[in-house]
């Protein structure tokens, strides 16, 4: 379960910083949190689109 929470953690990009990777995972955890982040502001993008679309 702690590998399941890290992975939460680090790609909603919170990174609460109570498990913390060791060696070659601290590139994986980069890439995971940076994935995050570009996911979440994709998804908030097109949800200001779609909303403001309706509006018109």
């Amino acid at each position: 379960m702690d590998y399941y929470y890290f992975a939460l953690i680090t790609v909603t990009t919170v990174g609460l910083g109570d498990i913390y990777p060791t060696d070659h995972l601290r590139v994986i955890a980069g890439i995971a949190s940076l994935t995050g982040f570009i996911l979440i502001s994709c998804t908030a993008q097109y949800v200001y689109k779609t909303m403001s679309h309706q509006e018109d």
